[in-house]
Formats: structure tokens, sequence, C-alpha cells
């Protein structure tokens, strides 16, 4: 592992998933002092038996993990370290998926302090009124839907792909779909608490686009019992511009991770309903 920052990765992951090092530790049958220098990178030499190990505790891919590690430069790991509401940017958005491509432009954000600030003020305790990239101008009443009876998974992408494509004739339901579906062989796109955020880019899009589906019943999403999902928040960036896309998954991954929201959104009755609570709460948890 020598080169990548494998072990930063695995600390930011398992933070993301909310296991402790201790935990983590026990399940893997080592000591913590040993998980403690690899994560710090201190220890190099790590079997791939563990390496797969490690992956699927974290819910993720061996592709996932080591593609992720090796995308990581040392100038935004020196930077995470020292500004923890990059950190707390980074956590939000492996939460909602991010993937391994997303960190070239996170060390552009690295730097690019005018562009660093518009990135991590959405996730920043921040005291001014004003946020950039507030949901408002994103989320599309007309891809959001209470009520929805599906079976699973690809039965839930087959029918936002067909709201997107009926609103937007130039797009194709069947590219949309394969490139929802491409993202989840990465990295399952649930984020815990029967919530999951599936997104893609595509090209030709103006903006992107924000809808949300709320479920009769929690459907299965990924491996364990713990990845059932109730609530799905849809994303379509543009292709080859993440400059909005990663602002915008961690704010919904910061509204998700609010249960007051939850509670709220869960009882919306039309799509009007749920476009509102979602441009409200965002304001206003946006604004604390």
């Amino acid at each position: 592992m020598q080169g990548i920052a494998f072990g930063p990765t695995i600390r930011l992951l398992r933070q993301a998933k909310g296991i402790s090092l201790r935990e983590m530790a026990r399940q893997l049958g080592v000591s913590p002092a040993f998980l403690s220098q690899i994560e710090a990178g201190r220890q190099h030499k790590i079997p791939r038996g563990r390496i797969v190990q490690v992956a699927e505790m974290l819910g993720v891919s061996e592709g996932y993990l080591l593609g992720t590690a090796k995308q990581v430069h040392p100038d935004l790991m020196k930077f995470l370290s020292e500004t923890p509401e990059a950190a707390e940017f980074m956590v939000t958005a492996m939460r909602s998926g991010m993937i391994a491509q997303d960190f070239t432009h996170l060390r552009e954000i690295v730097l690019d302090k005018k562009l660093r600030a518009g990135v991590l003020k959405p996730v920043a305790a921040a005291k001014k009124k004003t946020v950039a990239h507030h949901l408002d101008g994103y989320v599309d009443a007309s891809l959001c839907l209470a009520g929805l009876a599906v079976q699973n998974k690809e039965r839930l992408f087959q029918r936002f792909a067909k709201a997107v494509a009926k609103k937007h004739k130039t797009i194709s339901a069947d590219l949309l779909m394969d490139r929802m579906e491409a993202r989840e062989r990465q990295a399952p796109t649930s984020i815990g608490g029967g919530v999951a955020v599936p997104h893609a880019f595509l090209q030709g899009i103006e903006k992107p686009m924000v809808g949300a589906f709320l479920l009769q019943r929690a459907i299965p999403y990924g491996p364990s019992e713990e990845d059932r999902v109730k609530i799905a928040f849809f994303l379509v960036g543009r292709e080859g511009n993440t400059e909005h896309h990663l602002p915008i998954l961690a704010r919904i991954a910061r509204l998700c991770s609010t249960p007051e929201f939850l509670q709220v959104l869960s009882k919306a009755k039309t799509s009007r309903d749920i476009q509102k609570t979602i441009v409200a709460w965002d304001a206003r948890i946006g604004a604390v």
C-alpha cells in the first residue's frame, strides 16, 4: 500500500459508517494499536485478504476502496488534517456516494480558496446567512413522488428514469438507468436511516436535477437489512462538471442526517409537499 492514502481512506470511510476504531479492530481480529498504525499510514504490508475484509466491513468493493485511496492526493490529506470542516465535507460526501474520480475535483477545491469556500459552506457550521448551492434551484416537483409502491431497486430506478425522460425529451431513460446502476456497482448509495441517494452524470443537461421518492414500504437496497430504503433522493449531474454535483450531494446528506427533517418529509402527501419540505429545511439547516 506504499504510495497511496490507504490508511487515511479507511479512517474516513470508517467514520462515515459510524464504526469505532476499537469495534473495527475487534471485527477484523487485530489490535486497536495495529489498526491505528494502518490508518496513520505507518503500516504498509497489508495482505489482499485483509483488504477484502476491510472493504466488506465498510460496505464498498475492493476496487472502490483502492481506487479512492489512489485518488486522495497528499495535498488533500494534509488539508483534511488541518481543516475540520473539510474533513466533515469529505465524510458527508462519502455518505452520499462520492466516487474515486471525484477526488480529482476535490483536490482542485483544496488549491482554489474561492472554490473551496463555496463547497465547504454547505456542511460547515457557517455563521453567514447566505450559503452556496441551496437546493431551491435544483429540486424539481415533477421528479418527486409520494406513496410509491415498488418491489426493488431496479423498479425504483426505472420509475425515476421514466420521470426524467418524460420531462426532458432529449434524455434516454435507458441511458440514465445504465448510469445509475453502474454507479451502484461501484458502491451502494444507501446512507443509512432508510435513505439512499442514487446519482449519475449525463451529457447535455443545463443544470443538475434533484428528485425524491417516498416509498410505501422499505425495499432491499444493499447486502444487509440496515440497507433497506424507504426514501430515495436522486441527483442527475452534468457530465464533466462536478462543481455543483459535490456540494449538492453534501447538502442532501446533511439534510438526511437530521431526524426531524426525515420525519416531516415522510408525512408529505404530494409532489409539491415534498419539494416545499426539502427547500424549506435546506434553507433552515443551511443558515445555522
